[in-house]
């Protein structure tokens, strides 16, 4: 009721505008329903060489579906309305193209089995969600970043300090196709969140106007009656950026962009990247042919002064200490000596030998 009266309040336009889309969606259900779609398999229209540039597992390394205890919970892809929202507002809320685009959406995610190397059984509330990554150590020392606080619109914010990233050294211990595993991780875990903060969100309003509890009802209104919620902030800062040009690292970039925009259309809210060099303006001349029209509005490109714009969007209890606000950075922020770098490199390297090659080293080098 009370979406409802805000709705009549602004003239009824909200309540037209979700009329008409409840009305694309069961539209959108019904084609997905001809193609043969039940969440359980690959659409059978599913073009696999269409999409195989962007598999993210390498040959022999993606896990046996077949050995799992469910397998079909497992690789099930779970359509809710604002899924379908998302894709039809992608495609300009034409059904056939969104439908499409769904269809490839999860065919991809399926062959790459996403909720399996997300451990989707796994309780996504405790703090061991998600997973720790096999590769943890290098990012850590070579990739400093985290996910911590909320914007004004309550959304996750994830920070970057890109120009410190030199994809040269991380290619010396990771693969492209596992630099573009680790974006899909986060892209997993942003959407978790999300919708986390989304349900508490709009619980604590249905709460205080309202007085409802029921969690099924909270789920239907995150879903239908809180898009602007499931979006994430992105802030990537670009001092320290080398000035030699990195085809590699566009490759990649380019790879996730692809991902982004054809798998999880509209989770990006806004992408503010500060401390941008002069030399960044050739760069960006490169990547935004990459993104669509509408993805290109959302980026920010800011020179030193962005303090100004990050508090329009961040709180300053949700700003990071080293951007001007009161947030503590986490571990995973921080920023590595060479010496460091080298000796967290140096034991992650020694734990993915085998044992009989350690001893080996070992004896070599007089231990």
């Amino acid at each position: 009721r009370h979406f409802v009266q805000r709705s009549r309040s602004a003239g009824g336009l909200w309540m037209m505008a979700q009329h008409d889309l409840f009305a694309l969606i069961r539209q959108m259900r019904e084609v997905m329903k001809q193609a043969g779609e039940d969440g359980a398999q690959a659409p059978a229209a599913f073009d696999e060489k269409k999409w195989k540039e962007l598999d993210i597992w390498e040959d022999g390394e993606k896990p046996s579906l077949s050995n799992l205890q469910s397998m079909e919970e497992a690789r099930r892809v779970y359509v809710d309305d604002d899924l379908l929202r998302r894709f039809l507002v992608a495609r300009n809320m034409n059904v056939q193209k969104a439908s499409r685009m769904l269809i490839d959406a999860q065919g991809w995610r399926i062959k790459n089995a996403v909720k399996v190397f997300m451990a989707a059984s796994m309780d996504v509330s405790s703090a061991e969600y998600p997973p720790v990554d096999a590769e943890e150590e290098v990012y850590r020392a070579l990739c400093p970043h985290a996910v911590i606080g909320k914007c004004k619109q309550h959304r996750p914010i994830y920070w970057e300090k890109t120009g410190l990233i030199r994809v040269n050294k991380l290619l010396q211990h990771l693969t492209p196709k596992k630099l573009v595993k680790r974006h899909v991780r986060h892209m997993e875990y942003l959407t978790h969140l999300m919708r986390k903060n989304a349900a508490a969100q709009v619980k604590g309003i249905i709460h205080k106007k309202c007085g409802i509890a029921d969690e099924q009802i909270v789920s239907i209104i995150v879903a239908m009656a809180s898009p602007d919620y499931l979006k994430q902030v992105v802030v990537m800062d670009l001092e320290g950026l080398s000035y030699a040009p990195d085809s590699q690292g566009i490759s990649i970039f380019r790879s996730c962009m692809k991902i982004d925009q054809n798998f999880y259309p509209e989770r990006l809210g806004v992408c503010f990247i500060i401390n941008a060099p002069w030399l960044f303006t050739g760069v960006w001349a490169m990547v935004r042919h990459f993104l669509d029209p509408k993805t290109q509005q959302k980026f920010r490109i800011i020179g030193s002064g962005y303090k100004d714009e990050l508090s329009k969007a961040i709180d300053a209890d949700n700003i990071l200490e080293c951007y001007g606000g009161t947030l503590k950075a986490p571990g995973k922020f921080t920023v590595y000596g060479e010496k460091e770098k080298t000796e967290i490199l140096s034991a992650f390297t020694k734990s993915k030998k085998p044992k009989s090659s350690v001893v080996k080293d070992e004896k070599d080098n007089g231990v």
